[in-house]
C-alpha cells in the first residue's frame, strides 16, 4: 500500500474478503474438529469456538496495516491499547469472582470485537480510496503471500518441536522448567517486530528514492538491531539468577543455564526481522520460505543429537544454532550482501 497507494482501496476490500473467508473457514474447521475428538457440547468445543472467533476479527488488522502504511499508527494504537485495558479489566472481575474457564475464552473474543469495531470506526474517519474486490488483486496477493504461509508454519514447528521432544526424552518436569523460562527469552521480539511494522511504510519510499538511500537506511537499521540484542542478551544473561529464582525459585535453577542461552536466539531473530524488510521490498518472498524450512530441519536434528546428551541445555543450544544458521549462515547462499552486512551489524561495526 506504501508502493502503489492509488490501489490502496482495492487491496483492503480484497485483502478484508480474503481474511474474512480464511476467518471463517478456520472456525469451522477448528470447531468440527474438536466436536469429532471431544463431542460437540464439551468444554473444551465450546472454549475452542469462543477462541477461535479472533480469528474472524482479526480482518481489521488490514485496517491496521493501511494505518502503518500511512506512518499513522497512533489510531490503531489508541484502539489496540483499549481493547487490551478492557479486556483485562473483565479478566480481572472473573477472576476475583471465580469465573468458570469458557468465560475467559469468551474475553478474548470480547478483545477481538473491541478492535474489530474501533479499527472499522477509525478507517471511516480515515479512508483510503473506494472500496474495491478484485479477482486479479487477489491472485497477485495469494501468489505473494503463500510462503510467507508456509514459513510462519515452519516457525510454528521450529519453536515448539523442542518441547515436545523435550517431554519425549526427559519427561514433564524438565519440559515445565524448559517452558517456564522460555517466554522470559521470547518476550524480547516485541521490540524488533513492533519497529519494523513501523518501518516497513518508510523503507518502501525510500526503495522508491534510490538505492542509494535505501541501503543506508537498511545498514543503520541492521546495526541497530543488533546493538539492541546485544543490549537484551548481556543483560537478561548477568540477570538471569535473580529473575528465575524470583519469580520461580531454587525448584527452577536449572532454569537459569537454559535462558542465559536461549536469549542469544534474539541476538540472530533481530537479523532475521531486519532482512524481511529486505525481502519484502525486494519481493523475494520465496525465501522466508526457505530460510524457515532450514531453521526447521537444522531444529529437529540437533534437538534429536543434543537433547539426550545435554538435555534441556541441548535445547537451549539447538534453538540458538536454529536461528543462527537459518537467519545469518544461510545468507551465505542466498545473498552475500546482506550476509556481510549482517557480519559487520553483529560487530556493531560500520
Amino acid at each position: 500500500m506504501a508502493r502503489e497507494k492509488l490501489k490502496s482501496g482495492e487491496i483492503i476490500g480484497t485483502t478484508f474478503l480474503l481474511r474474512t473467508l480464511s476467518g471463517v473457514f478456520l472456525w469451522v474447521v477448528s470447531v468440527a474438529m474438536m466436536s469429532i475428538l471431544h463431542g460437540i457440547s464439551s468444554q473444551i468445543t465450546i472454549i475452542t469456538a469462543l477462541c477461535a472467533f479472533s480469528l474472524i476479527f482479526q480482518v481489521s488488522d488490514t485496517i491496521d496495516l493501511w494505518f502503518q502504511s500511512q506512518s499513522n499508527s497512533k489510531r490503531t494504537v489508541v484502539v489496540k491499547l483499549s481493547s487490551y485495558l478492557i479486556s483485562n479489566s473483565l479478566k480481572v472481575c472473573l477472576i476475583l469472582n471465580n469465573a468458570s474457564i469458557e468465560y475467559f475464552a469468551a474475553v478474548i473474543a470480547i478483545e477481538g470485537g473491541i478492535s474489530f469495531i474501533g479499527l472499522i470506526f477509525s478507517y471511516r474517519k480515515f479512508p483510503a480510496n473506494k472500496l474495491s474486490i478484485s479477482r486479479e488483486m487477489a491472485v497477485k496477493l495469494l501468489k505473494e503471500s503463500w510462503p510467507y504461509i508456509f514459513s510462519s508454519l515452519s516457525v510454528i514447528v521450529y519453536m515448539r518441536i523442542d518441547q515436545l521432544m523435550i517431554k519425549s526424552y526427559l519427561g514433564e518436569k524438565e519440559l515445565g522448567i524448559y517452558a517456564a523460562v522460555l517466554p522470559l527469552a521470547m518476550i524480547w521480539t516485541f521490540i524488533p517486530t513492533t519497529l519494523t511494522t513501523s518501518l516497513a511504510p518508510f523503507i518502501a519510499r525510500k526503495k522508491r528514492e534510490g538505492e542509494d538511500k535505501y541501503w543506508y537506511i537498511l545498514k543503520n537499521i541492521f546495526r541497530l538491531y543488533a546493538l539492541l540484542g546485544w543490549i537484551i542478551c548481556i543483560c537478561v544473561v548477568i540477570a538471569a539468577p535473580f529473575i528465575v529464582n524470583l519469580l520461580f525459585g531454587n525448584a527452577y535453577s536449572n532454569g537459569v543455564l537454559v535462558l542465559q542461552i536461549i536469549i542469544f536466539t534474539n541476538l540472530f531473530i533481530n537479523m532475521g526481522v531486519a532482512q524481511s524488510l529486505w525481502i519484502l521490498n525486494e519481493g523475494k518472498s520465496k525465501l522466508a520460505m526457505y530460510k524457515t524450512f532450514i531453521g526447521a530441519i537444522v531444529c529437529i536434528v540437533s534437538n534429536m543429537i543434543l537433547i539426550p546428551i545435554y538435555g534441556i541445555y541441548g535445547a537451549a543450544v539447538s534453538a540458538v544454532l536454529a536461528q543462527f544458521i537459518s537467519t545469518f549462515i544461510s545468507n551465505v547462499f542466498i545473498s552475500k550482501k546482506i550476509f556481510v552486512l549482517q557480519l559487520k551489524s553483529l560487530f556493531l561495526l560500520k
